[in-house]
């Protein structure tokens, strides 16, 4: 089969990347191909991927990540050390449609051989966190996994041990949608988080979600020790785990009310845990506690 575009459903959302292949991706992407005789999610962005743009090659930025917005239209870019523009995103809110284009040199010198991630991975990163925007969810740094039909995050920044936590859920027979990059979604009266094609060390990728229950904020600790945290620290932890790598009033602004809406209706804990196996019974027997 030859293909002049890529489909995935990633977030309950169908993504359709003109101009790409399945090959341009990483190889876990291939998990998130829609079925043939599924039907359509009812939620779409379009991405047309339009090239090289040898106008990039006049633009400068002095920051890694630039994000403008006005009167809807939104323009963001990507830069390398050297202050050159690799990459360009365009397109309106809702971002149902978006354009991507690239740097003749800049960008393949930056992606192409990246050994963790195909060569346009980067392009579906933004087109989730953009089209999230609107629709009340987020795209995370940790790990997801399902306890008895519930989702669950353990979150926290990097070396908290998400991927330790996602090995010891796996050898305990429990479902691990991903060990890096969960992606949140508002879905009816809660929140519901999806699997990614976007692994850590763990290797975890799987295509499911679940009702989001409770989020666990984790830290290594001597023994399993579940905490509380009030608002405002959970809020400052989840805000530390989110992907907003442009700090841009005009892009973080709208996420506010997602972050507090989560913290809001999602319960939270601050969770210390020994690395083995009874840190899932721990959190099992908490679980169980919240259902009573």
């Amino acid at each position: 089969m030859s293909y002049t575009s890529s489909t995935f459903d990633l977030a309950g959302i169908r993504f359709i990347f003109e101009g790409l292949v399945p090959g341009d991706f990483n190889v876990h992407f291939h998990q998130f191909l829609p079925e043939i005789s599924s039907a359509a999610t009812g939620l779409n962005c379009t991405v047309v991927c339009s090239g090289v743009n040898p106008d990039l090659c006049r633009l400068r930025s002095n920051v890694a990540w630039n994000f403008q917005e006005q009167d809807g239209e939104a323009c963001l870019t990507g830069a390398n050390p050297a202050g050159e523009v690799m990459w360009r995103m365009t397109g309106h809110v809702p971002f149902e449609q978006l354009c991507f284009e690239w740097h003749p040199t800049a960008f393949d010198a930056m992606y192409r051989d990246n050994k963790n991630c195909g060569t346009f991975d980067v392009v579906a990163v933004l087109a989730l966190v953009l089209r999230l925007l609107p629709l009340g969810g987020l795209v995370l740094h940790g790990s997801a996994q399902v306890i008895d039909g519930s989702g669950i995050l353990c979150t926290g920044p990097s070396g908290r041990g998400k991927s330790t936590i996602s090995r010891l859920f796996h050898q305990c027979g429990r479902t691990v949608l991903t060990d890096e990059r969960p992606f949140l979604r508002r879905d009816g009266e809660g929140f519901r988080v999806y699997g990614s094609p976007w692994p850590s060390s763990g290797g975890f990728v799987a295509t499911g979600s679940a009702p989001l229950k409770k989020i666990y904020f984790i830290e290594h600790g001597p023994e399993q020790e579940i905490l509380p945290l009030t608002s405002r620290e959970a809020v400052l932890r989840l805000l530390d785990v989110a992907m907003v790598p442009w700090m841009n009033p005009a892009f973080f602004d709208p996420m506010i009310p997602t972050l507090e809406a989560v913290i809001r209706e999602v319960p939270y804990v601050l969770l210390r845990f020994r690395p083995d196996t009874s840190v899932v019974d721990t959190i099992c027997r908490d679980l169980a506690g919240e259902s009573e």
